[in-house]
């Protein structure tokens, strides 16, 4: 990832740890002194895991002072080194802050987008669909879902509400021909199908190693359901 962030901007390459210490603005000698403890700490946690006198994140104990009086002690030491190497090591630097990277949201949906209450019954005429609504995910997401679930919710929520607000005058919409689409593809496409129409209803795809066919992910539609 260092290649990634340093073309980004956001992480910087120094060859040394006395380059690093003049960046900084501290002597070799701190910056030295700085990596021992936090070596001298790893080995404490390694040896005595539950034995530190600061509370760490998520649960147990920690022996690292600085994030110890936080609250949220570091208990998971990787990649340490002594303070004696500092000086020759190669170093790949980032100022590291907290920020939402995504929220779990809050507002219960069914399957509709419609928000429900406490009691679990639907609130009529209120939808929600993406970060705002919770639910969907259960305790955690699959990296990269966020924008399949405002996608697909968005066009579910959507979908729903104008059935709603305007029950049977509700028109099909076509995206292809309302994102400007060149005028006679979908007759090809109709053609193309054609076939396999004609010879009886065309058997639903098979899934695909490692795969799920639309049959099975249909079995799977509460909040009880759980995909790994």
């Amino acid at each position: 990832h260092c290649e990634h962030y340093k073309g980004r901007g956001v992480m910087r390459k120094f060859e040394s740890g006395a380059d690093l210490a003049k960046e900084m603005g501290c002597s070799l000698q701190k910056l030295e002194e700085v990596v021992e403890a936090h070596y001298q700490v790893s080995l404490k946690q390694d040896k005595e895991p539950d034995g530190g006198p600061f509370p760490a994140y998520p649960n147990g104990k920690s022996w690292d002072e600085p994030s110890g009086k936080t609250g949220c002690g570091k208990k998971f030491f990787h990649n340490c080194i002594q303070g004696k190497q500092v000086a020759t090591e190669v170093w790949h630097v980032a100022i590291v802050t907290p920020v939402i990277h995504y929220c779990m949201g809050g507002l219960e949906i069914s399957a509709k987008s419609e928000v429900v209450d406490k009691a679990g019954k639907v609130i009529k005429g209120l939808y929600a669909a993406g970060e705002v609504a919770g639910g969907v995910h259960g305790n955690n997401r699959l990296g990269g879902s966020s924008l399949l679930d405002c996608v697909a919710f968005g066009r579910v929520a959507g979908r729903n509400c104008a059935e709603y607000m305007m029950g049977k005058d509700v028109q099909t919409t076509d995206l292809w021909k309302l994102a400007g689409g060149a005028p006679g593809t979908e007759a090809k496409e109709e053609k193309k199908a054609a076939p396999a129409a004609q010879g009886g209803a065309a058997a639903a795809p098979a899934a695909a190693a490692g795969s799920y066919t639309m049959a099975e992910v249909q079995k799977h539609t509460t909040k009880d359901d759980c995909w790994v």
